[in-house]
């Protein structure tokens, strides 16, 4: 059978014939043919530094109806890029073009260790130098309990007041494995503890003997499967996810838009739900706003417990860096600590992160860690951002040119989706960090009437709490009012 690619492009018309042979579809040869498509429908610089670099590595039908494709990626960061942007793009074009439904499953191969294209060099490889060798009796005997993280433990773990729910519902697990809340929903942004929390409560469950807890995150699970359709080993795979105590999975949000891994999923989480084994997951979104996730496999997730983990506060970012200096044995003036708990009100792990690098130093210089050195090696300004004042006009012309409006647009009378929320927003600072009262915001906000401030303002302390993108977007709108 052929298949004839029609692309319309600035050139005219160009016509590319790929053979679809009985036993399969030529990698090289559909690869190719979706770059001529996506080459039209992308800019050129997105499409030479996120597509061109990647290739198609091997082709395996599923079934009659549907393909898995293996994409490879030369780094972690392309992958990732490729996974939260492009996935479902390259997903379409393949599908337009082999006329079959394609799952994409993405593997990171730096160009130094494996050449393009490597088709004779994968197929004469030993079992354990490919991704097969998951699969492979007792490989990792050495650690029965999996790879949960020696760090991440519940006497490590900082709660406040953003996560105090989540660390309950983790508590409970631990104490009716299978019973009380199965499955455990994690959810919140990026660098929150969700991982760490999960961790903790496996780390418990081995204690308890539940069993062997698989620990693993949602790209774990696709390559797994793919390695088993390549190696004929699905019952291997089936038994390596389904025999277990404890299943515990990271970034479950990539799962959306993947057929085949939803598809794996959904016979996993019933067999091991039905015999009342713990389940764990952990997304940056609820599981009504992954994209693409079936309404089966939705439906199970909010089967069990859904908590959210907030940004840590001001005495939580404190807690934590206290453990951290206790952790690396470093002396930290209390100056230094309260900059930096001050400095980084959005993300829990790159403030740990920037801790460890200056704690580095200043125990290779053999000194005492200072605001000082703390403000020197960021560049912050000698004032704390308690010391700073905000004027209204700063709030306004800021969330202005954050969401790109002229400061008159959000003073005017336009509904526009996007300039309300922005107009919101803006009140809801002008209120929550100069503390000015209804009528004095409703003056600023164009002589508006004082409910509708009200208004405005209450909503947006619902959103910051239900809708993880606002509370980034007003975060970064606060943090940027003192750089």
């Amino acid at each position: 059978m052929w298949i004839v690619v029609v692309f319309l492009g600035k050139l005219g018309v160009v016509k590319m014939w790929i053979s679809v042979e009985n036993d399969g579809m030529d990698s090289e040869k559909l690869w190719h043919s979706i770059c001529g498509e996506l080459g039209v429908s992308m800019t050129p610089a997105s499409f030479a530094g996120f597509i061109k670099p990647c290739y198609l590595r091997s082709i395996t039908s599923i079934d009659e109806e549907r393909l898995l494709l293996e994409l490879v990626t030369p780094s972690a960061f392309l992958s990732h890029t490729v996974e939260t942007k492009y996935y479902s793009i390259i997903k379409q074009s393949a599908e337009k073009i082999s006329g079959k439904r394609c799952d994409i499953a993405l593997l990171v191969i730096e160009q130094n260790k494996e050449t393009k294209y490597p088709k004779k060099d994968f197929e004469s490889a030993k079992p354990n130098e490919t991704n097969i060798g998951l699969f492979a009796p007792q490989e990792d005997s050495k650690s029965t309990n999996t790879n949960l993280n020696p760090r991440y433990h519940f006497e490590s773990y900082m709660v406040g007041s953003s996560n105090r729910l989540a660390f309950a519902a983790g508590k409970a697990v631990v104490d009716f494995p299978g019973t009380r809340h199965n499955p455990l929903f994690i959810y919140g942004g990026v660098g929150v503890g969700k991982t760490h929390l999960m961790h903790a409560v496996g780390h418990e469950l081995v204690k308890k003997g539940v069993g062997k807890i698989m620990c693993i995150t949602s790209e774990q699970f696709t390559n797994d499967l793919v390695g088993s359709f390549k190696s004929k080993l699905v019952d291997a795979f089936k038994k390596k996810y389904r025999q277990v105590g404890a299943l515990l999975v990271d970034d479950v949000q990539f799962f959306g838009g993947k057929d085949s891994t939803q598809e794996e999923f959904f016979h996993t989480f019933n067999e091991l739900t039905n015999r009342q084994v713990q389940i764990i997951m952990t997304s940056d979104r609820k599981p009504q706003e992954i994209v693409g996730l079936e309404a089966r496999l939705r439906s199970r997730f909010l089967g069990g417990m859904m908590v959210d983990i907030g940004l840590p506060d001001y005495e939580m970012r404190l807690a934590i860096l206290k453990q951290r200096a206790l952790d690396l044995k470093v002396d930290v003036d209390d100056g230094a600590f309260e900059l930096m708990a001050t400095s980084f009100p959005t993300n829990a792990r790159e403030l740990e992160g920037t801790f460890g690098q200056l704690a580095a130093t200043a125990n290779l210089d053999g000194v005492v860690l200072t605001k000082e050195m703390v403000q020197k090696n960021l560049g912050l300004p000698s004032s704390t951002v308690k010391d700073i004042k905000v004027r209204p006009l700063k709030v306004i012309s800021t969330v202005a040119k954050y969401f790109d409006f002229r400061n008159k647009d959000l003073l005017g009378t336009s509904r526009k989706a996007d300039l309300v929320v922005a107009r919101h927003i803006t009140m809801y600072i002008l209120r929550d960090i100069l503390d000015l009262n209804l009528t004095e915001v409703a003056e600023l906000m164009g002589g508006r009437d004082h409910t509708t401030v009200m208004h405005a303002v209450e909503k947006m302390k619902v959103q910051i709490e239900e809708n993880v993108d606002i509370r980034r977007k007003v975060n970064a709108l606060k943090q940027a009012l003192y750089t």
